[in-house]
């Protein structure tokens, strides 16, 4: 496994739509374990190709994920939703300035970006909770075209109320930046390695009050992350998504499916 990219997804530059296309299973100590890999799907997705621009490739990607969101989409809409009913963005910590600074720890590619910032912004722009959000992410491998691809979609679409910035990292040797909101997804910590330095990192970039979320595929990686972060001073509780509800607890592919959800950083 990579020290702090948990997702498997492999992606060539200039593709234009994370639908999958062929899927396989690594092995892991809890068994199957999601592979799936992806392909630029320009027949038939209304997507330019490698003629358009990084921009216009990332505002296709971003009007094909609202009007038929997949699968993973609409687990991670349904996951932080889930934590906004449940109490668990209230209140979020802001910086002197007003700022929100939302931190996405071993990002990979960030397709996240088109649904985690619009709600972030409606939810604490539009309400005058913050000022601006100032988002950040970092992987140890780097996503050069689709980092820049959503850093000049975030520009263009929220103009200065939300930037974002993303960068290679070694969240095993350092801490990522300091945050009030730290949504981390797909820790590996049923493998092994470094798992542990890379939780505790990222524990420890919790401003005051922060609210910090590591998403698990598996209750058994849960449960893991879970006792890291007590280990860490830390208490945890692991809660399921509702868009998993009634499902086999062993299905595999399930994003975003159990969140431990950790307690304030004092």
């Amino acid at each position: 496994a990579l020290l702090s990219s948990s997702r498997a997804m492999h992606m060539a530059p200039r593709m234009a739509s994370p639908l999958p296309v062929a899927s396989g299973y690594k092995a892991s100590s809890l068994g199957a374990k999601p592979s799936m890999t992806y392909t630029y799907n320009v027949q038939g997705s209304g997507m330019t190709g490698a003629a358009g621009s990084d921009l216009e490739l990332a505002m296709q990607l971003a009007a094909r994920q609202k009007a038929s969101p997949d699968e993973r989409d609409k687990a991670y809409l349904s996951f932080i939703h889930a934590l906004a009913s449940w109490g668990v963005l209230d209140n979020l910590p802001k910086d002197a300035s007003g700022v929100l600074h939302f931190s996405a720890p071993f990002c990979h590619d960030f397709f996240e970006a088109t649904l985690v910032l619009p709600f972030l912004s409606a939810r604490e722009l539009n309400s005058n909770r913050a000022s601006s959000i100032s988002a950040t992410g970092s992987d140890i491998k780097d996503q050069p075209f689709w980092w820049r691809a959503w850093e000049e979609w975030t520009q263009h679409t929220f103009g200065g109320r939300v930037s974002l910035s993303l960068k290679q990292q070694d969240l095993g040797k350092e801490r990522p930046a300091s945050a009030g909101l730290i949504i981390a997804a797909h820790p590996e910590v049923t493998n092994g390695g470094p798992w542990r330095s890379i939780l505790a990192n990222v524990l420890h970039s919790r401003v005051p009050g922060a609210c910090c979320v590591f998403a698990t595929f598996y209750r058994q990686e849960a449960e893991a992350a879970a006792s890291i972060c007590r280990a860490e001073g830390s208490d945890a509780e692991i809660r399921e998504n509702p868009y998993y509800s009634g499902r086999d607890p062993n299905e595999v592919g399930t994003f975003h499916r159990f969140a431990v959800i950790v307690s304030a950083a004092q």
